[in-house]
């Protein structure tokens, strides 16, 4: 039976790894880095700058470049989601309702900091408010490491076994897999590599579908 569901943040509750991507591009050709590949960008998807910073020898001051982006980051986001809500990806309202409808609790667990976190449920239109938000910049290490899910299922008091993880990056199902969890791919920017398709337990099209798999998961239970 699943006890709490686990979201990550970026290009699963909110289409923000397109920003993100135009965004960090812009920022290295500033820096005079334009011969850094998309893959290397693609790579830097769900995890920290203490993984960023492994670059650091073949692509310098992409650190600093990825700080400015982190501290101007709000500006483009409201600059690039003009509207309340425009940014939410499709199911996150309706996926959310039943959660709490059905008393089931949720945490989000996100490499982003806390205030962007906050910042991003404040501006989707609706109430969201889950049970837990766990930054990854609170001492947590990066994903694919598990830290931060056994981490978001310690304080929510449920079994890591228990706890399904939504999410949308490489690092984020590698993590879920190694924390335990069951986990659902949800497709955003990435083009899944042989790991994380051994790595993959379930895929959805989008966040609505995610109410049918638990309404037939808990059940049988």
């Amino acid at each position: 039976m699943i006890k709490a569901v686990i979201f990550d943040m970026d290009g699963l509750m909110f289409d923000t790894e397109q920003m993100f991507k135009q965004q960090f591009r812009e920022k290295l050709n500033a820096y005079g880095l334009n011969a850094v590949p998309d893959t290397v960008i693609q790579s830097m998807i769900g995890c920290d700058s203490r993984r960023i910073a492994m670059y650091e020898n073949q692509y310098p001051t992409i650190s600093k470049a990825m700080e400015e982006c982190q501290q101007e980051r709000m500006d483009y986001f409201f600059r690039f989601f003009s509207v309340p809500g425009s940014a939410n990806k499709q199911g996150l309202k309706e996926l959310v309702q039943y959660l709490k409808n059905k008393n089931i609790p949720f945490a989000i667990a996100s490499s982003s900091y806390r205030e962007h976190i906050e910042t991003f449920l404040e501006y989707a239109g609706f109430p969201i408010e889950p049970a837990l938000i766990v930054s990854g910049k609170e001492g947590y290490a990066s994903k694919p490491d598990p830290a931060i899910f056994l981490g978001a299922a310690n304080k929510l008091g449920v079994d890591p076994s228990s706890c399904l993880v939504l999410e949308d990056s490489k690092n984020g199902i590698l993590a879920a897999k190694n924390a335990n969890m069951i986990s659902i791919f949800i497709p955003d920017q990435i083009v899944p590599d042989q790991e994380m398709k051994e790595a993959i337990q379930y895929e959805k099209k989008d966040l609505s579908e995610v109410i049918d798999f638990l309404e037939q998961e808990n059940e049988h239970a």
